[in-house]
């Protein structure tokens, strides 16, 4: 199947080949009737006028009418001229072509409908922000796609879908998943994964999927591997702030270690210069105590952010042995 990325109309589709259709039904039916009619059999001939007149309303609804009214005027004549104007032939042969008519209003009105759900259908495939592909469920090739689908794979549209779709994912365990909750719940919503690009390189993907008539299934896909990146300096940042927490508790343990030396060593000292040294001492200790707490803050915050972010595991790390909480 071709892929169409753009909006379509019935009758831009092979005209040349309807219109030949069109006008070769229309005299075929002009010669069986004037042939039958000639014979004397008018139940039968005149159905077959239906044919062209059903084709051109379908595949050119907005002149449809206007054929249908020249394909009775053709018939009223063909009635006239081989009855010789008999009036009981004409009326029938109008409550025909009433008949006539109205088939080509009620198929050039249902085409017209379909013309604008297809018009519309075709306008959000294709502008749609979210990579959007149809797939068929048998044997997984790729029908059709919009523009963002072969730019996120950086696929041109003609590569796309001479590719399968089973192709793409990077994790077959994660494609087995993904067809696993597709045939069990007919839809998928948030489905996060990998797929090669063109260049083999990965993509994250946000895939969401419905199952449609004719074994085919609509994949909508949106690349996060930006937000993907992003993820991974946060989680590098939470990683440097659970060193740099760990650093500061040990060196405090450090700072703490020689200043009880120094406290001491005071009682070798005279009284009034031990007071100026415990004075200073103490000084340091309510410091470093500063620290702690300052430390004990910045591990909530950590664990917030990670509780926000949902990124890695919070770790238990006991204040008052801040190395072996590390090591948990």
């Amino acid at each position: 199947m071709v892929n169409k990325s753009l909006p379509i109309t019935r009758d831009e589709s092979i005209p040349d080949m309807w219109l030949f259709i069109i006008v070769n039904t229309l005299i075929l039916a002009i010669i069986v009737n004037i042939f039958g009619v000639s014979l004397g059999i008018v139940e039968v001939t005149a159905g077959l006028f239906l044919l062209p007149v059903v084709i051109a309303a379908y595949w050119y609804p907005t002149k449809g009418m206007l054929f249908s009214f020249f394909v009775s005027a053709v018939y009223v004549v063909i009635i006239y001229f081989f009855t010789n104007g008999s009036p009981p032939a004409l009326v029938t042969a109008v409550f025909k072509c009433v008949i006539i008519v109205g088939v080509a209003a009620v198929v050039s009105s249902l085409a017209q409908n379909m013309q604008k759900s297809e018009a519309k259908y075709r306008g959000i495939f294709s502008s749609s922000e979210a990579g959007t592909g149809l797939i068929n469920t048998k044997d997984l090739k790729i029908l059709e796609v919009n523009q963002r689908f072969t730019e996120i794979l950086d696929y041109t549209p003609e590569e796309i879908t001479k590719i399968s779709f089973s192709d793409l994912w990077v994790e077959s365990s994660k494609r087995n998943l993904f067809f696993t909750l597709l045939n069990n719940d007919a839809s998928i919503e948030s489905f996060e994964t990998q797929f090669y690009a063109k260049t083999r390189e990965v993509r994250w993907v946000l895939l969401a999927a419905g199952i449609l008539p004719d074994n085919q299934f609509v994949c909508t896909m949106v690349n996060i591997t930006d937000r993907k990146q992003l993820e991974g300096a946060q989680r590098q940042a939470l990683e440097q702030i659970d060193k740099n927490i760990e650093q500061l508790a040990i060196l405090g343990d450090h700072i703490r270690n020689p200043l009880a030396v120094i406290i001491g060593l005071t009682c070798m000292l005279a009284e009034d210069i031990a007071n100026k040294v415990l004075f200073q001492a103490r000084e340091i200790d309510r410091i470093i105590t500063q620290l702690d707490m300052g430390w004990i803050e910045s591990e909530k915050v950590r664990n917030i952010i990670k509780r926000y972010y949902g990124i890695g595991e919070e770790e238990a790390v006991d204040p008052k042995n801040p190395i072996k909480g590390s090591e948990k």
